[in-house]
This record gives C-alpha cells, structure tokens and sequence, in this order.
C-alpha cells in the first residue's frame, strides 16, 4: 500500500524595512566606521562578528559594526570577508560586488532625512564612494535578516 505524502509550503513575509547604503573604501573596516562615527555623530562599536554557513561547509565571517539609540539603529557589515577555511576572499551579498561596506539603517520612527546622512557620508574623506541601494531590487535581501 502505497501512501502520499502532503508537502507543505511555508510562505513567510519579511519585512526589509531598512535603507541601505553601499560603501566603496579601500581603508580597513574600524578606519570606516571611525570615519562615519564623524561624519554622522554616531557610536559604532565593533561587535562579534557574523558568522554564515555557506552550503559548502565554508563558514564567512563579517565584521560588523553596531550603534542604536532610541530612533535608529545602524549597522555596518564588510562585504569582502575570508572564509574560515580556504582563507579565500568572498562576498558576504554577491550581487553588490562593487561594494566593500554595507551600511544598514533601520528606524524605529520615521525621524532622520536620510539625504541629511547621505550628504554627511559623502564628505568624508575615508569614503571613495556611496550608492544608496534599493532594498527590494537586491537578490541576496534575505541576507540583512539578522
């Protein structure tokens, strides 16, 4: 007697309601966030750092940077890391290879202009350049769910 099995499908909504901002420095990551703790007044701290399984036993681990207070919460991640095992360069979202950092700001009410910190960012000098990147149109979003 043969049986058929259900399969079950879990569709889930997540909600990427952050802005991003893609960084393009050659300065190391603590050099970075030094630079955008002048530029926008904030406390970036170093944090542990994240670590993702890839599907080949490979392990990334991504610096990040953290500072939150009552309004906002920013995050800033190195998309070029090494993997643990090869010691080989990858990226922690593919398709925004151009990118070193990745800068996530999420809010928790709608207070900042964030033409006010695009501009401040600009300035700096430790910053070659920034894009503010359309969450949505980016393949790898699942990846900022943390």
């Amino acid at each position: 007697m043969s049986r058929s099995v259900k399969k079950l499908k879990l569709k889930a909504d997540y909600s990427y309601d952050f802005h991003l901002i893609g960084i393009i420095s050659q300065s190391k990551d603590y050099t970075v966030s030094w630079a955008i703790n002048r530029a926008l007044d904030i406390g970036l701290k170093k944090e542990s750092d994240l670590e993702v399984d890839l599907k080949n036993a490979e392990k990334l681990t991504i610096s990040n940077f953290v500072f939150e207070n009552d309004f906002r919460r920013f995050t800033l991640l190195a998309n070029k890391v090494l993997t643990e095992t090869a010691m080989t360069q990858k990226l922690f979202v593919p398709s925004l290879g151009t990118f070193d950092f990745l800068l996530k700001i999420e809010e928790f009410e709608e207070t900042s202009d964030l033409e006010l910190l695009f501009t401040a960012l600009r300035r700096s000098e430790k910053i070659d350049s920034i894009v503010k990147l359309d969450v949505k149109k980016i393949k790898e979003k699942e990846s900022f769910l943390f």
